[in-house]
């Protein structure tokens, strides 16, 4: 049997299309790839409990803002990107003049005008997008304060103020330490930060590294004692959400031992005011008594007898504990404080603005009855997971 001598050149000619189809699949393969991976990084950011690690020198911020020429900037890099792909598969698949083709789209890549990661971007650390593991409990918050006394209070002030007593003598005064700080940084990077210290923009010492004082687990607690006090001071105020603290509990029928164990109802906690008219009990809600040891007598669903707790929501009300009695906080079926009224002020309940979080704003509206305040916070529940881990 004889072979004809065309055979060869005609096996290779059907080649060439199988291998521009492969080629073709593994472009498209990568292409999806690469898009289902921004995809699943831009959810995990906003919806995971952390993320341990982040490879990146820069991160997104809503928050940033970016002028009109450096979105045009990136978008006329977008397109000379796009259309030098383009001519990259053009030459992939020419049949003649694959050179030129290859060369065009190698000088339109290379002159390609990308502006500045710092016009678009944040700069980033490994831990940017770490949130804190402990649990955001009485104990753990007053632990916080002390540990911010002892450390940090002599910079920033008592009152974390910027007003302590070294502030003078430091060569950049310290930061006020309130609701922006946690509404313009990440956990992660402030956590960062007080590890790894501060630094000027000519590189000197701005602030010293706690990393080898106080443990990771202290830091946390040091930034939870912060968000408390930031809430207490402004009512959560330009704040994202801001969890009830978790104290242990007596209840009546025994249905938790912590505040914890009441997820998927509402809360009236209410720091007890010995006679002083007791408040009606509304079937819609449960109520948690704060006594600060006296039990008899309080009617409540649940009873927080403990100091801790007192001394924990007389920070949520950014009072002294002596003055915490007839305070009360709405706490939603998630576990998030939505509003407040305090002692002494007009019987309403009020939530700030952004103390409800992303997806979760309340606008600042006053809310003078419990039905009304109850059926806001249904309707706007907030999207963020509470994902702490309990002891």
């Amino acid at each position: 049997m004889s072979i004809a001598p065309g055979r060869p050149a005609d096996t290779a000619g059907a080649a060439r299309p199988v291998r521009r189809r492969v080629a073709v699949v593994l472009t498209i393969g990568f292409a999806a790839l690469a898009l289902t991976l921004a995809a699943a990084i831009w959810r995990s950011l906003g919806q995971a409990p952390a993320l341990a690690y982040w490879p990146f020198a820069w991160r997104y911020d809503p928050d940033l803002p970016v002028s009109p020429h450096t979105w045009r900037q990136l978008w006329l890099a977008l397109a000379q990107s796009a259309a030098a792909l383009a001519l990259l598969c053009g030459a992939l698949f020419a049949k003649r003049r694959r050179l030129a083709w290859l060369s065009a789209a190698v000088a339109l890549a290379l002159l390609t005008d990308w502006p500045s990661p710092r016009m678009l971007l944040t700069e980033a650390h490994s831990s940017s997008y770490q949130r804190s593991p402990q649990p955001f409990s009485d104990a753990n918050l007053l632990q916080g304060g002390r540990l911010y006394q002892a450390h940090c209070a002599a910079c920033h002030g008592a009152a974390a103020d910027g007003r302590g007593e070294l502030a003078a003598s430091l060569p950049v005064w310290p930061s006020v330490l309130g609701a922006a700080l946690f509404q313009n940084r990440l956990e992660g990077e402030l956590h960062w930060r007080i590890a790894q210290g501060g630094r000027e923009p000519a590189g000197k010492p701005a602030m010293p590294a706690f990393g080898s004082t106080l443990s990771a687990d202290e830091t946390w607690q040091v930034l939870d004692y912060l968000r408390l006090h930031a809430y207490g001071a402004e009512g959560g105020k330009g704040m994202p959400a801001v969890a009830a603290p978790v104290v242990e509990l007596a209840c009546r029928d025994g249905r938790a031992t912590r505040l914890s164990g009441l997820r998927g109802l509402p809360l009236r906690v209410m720091a007890h005011a010995p006679g002083a008219p007791e408040e009606p009990q509304d079937p819609r809600l449960l109520s948690v008594a704060l006594t600060r040891g006296a039990t008899r007598g309080v009617n409540a669903d649940c009873v927080a007898a403990d100091d801790n707790a007192w001394d924990a929501y007389a920070l949520a009300a950014g009072v002294p504990p002596d003055e915490l009695a007839g305070a009360q906080f709405m706490v939603d079926r998630q576990g998030w404080l939505r509003a407040r009224r305090l002692p002494g002020a007009a019987p309403a309940w009020t939530s700030a603005d952004d103390v409800c979080g992303p997806g979760g704003r309340m606008e600042g509206i006053t809310a003078r009855g419990l039905g009304e305040l109850l059926l806001a916070m249904d309707r706007a529940p907030i999207a963020i997971p509470d994902t702490r881990r309990e002891r």
